[in-house]
């Protein structure tokens, strides 16, 4: 018989988990089977004072959402779903040549290697991701008709500065890892 004490022999695929994530240019949101999250960028968010790239956008809340729920992950290979080619090459790739995507990559490690859990990503066509899309466009309505069993209230976010800062003080203090 043989024990597996690291990750499971399986992927664990974000849809079979029900976990969706997606961004626009200003906004962001996920939800985890009944437990969402929304919010926005804030606006003096730039690179040399030109605007943040889609790849950065649309892995910001794969981190949040790895940040916010990732200690229910523990012993779980997940692949996530995304509609940006980018961020899915940058998350396979595990670096990014961008300083500020690499912020993120550096937590998303931190938080993967904490709860024991590993991250992929696959692209699947933005159409295929109505929940969050809804979530990220502060369509509640329709957000509420696509997933009438959501919370009704969302997870509360980190701010920006702590889920672009390294380091697991910010997630203690945030309660997620105890």
């Amino acid at each position: 018989m043989a024990y597996h004490f690291f990750l499971h022999d399986f992927d664990t695929f974000a849809a079979d988990m029900h976990l969706y994530t997606d961004a626009t240019d200003k906004d962001f949101g996920g939800i985890y089977g009944h437990k969402w999250f929304q919010g926005s960028f804030p606006e003096d968010m730039t690179i040399a004072g030109e605007r943040i790239s889609m790849a950065f956008l649309e892995l910001y809340p794969i981190v949040m959402a790895c940040v916010l729920w990732g200690q229910e992950w523990t012993k779980k290979r997940i692949v996530f779903h995304c509609d940006n080619m980018s961020t899915v090459d940058i998350i396979n790739k595990g670096r990014s040549k961008v300083s500020l995507i690499m912020k993120l990559m550096r937590k998303l490690t931190l938080v993967s290697a904490y709860y024991n859990f590993t991250v992929r990503a696959k692209h699947i066509p933005g159409i295929d991701n109505t929940i969050a899309d809804a979530i990220s466009r502060f369509q509640m309505t329709k957000f509420r008709r696509l997933a009438p069993w959501a919370d009704p209230q969302p997870t509360p976010c980190l701010s920006a500065s702590n889920l672009l800062t390294l380091g697991e003080t910010k997630l203690i203090s945030y309660g997620t890892m105890q």
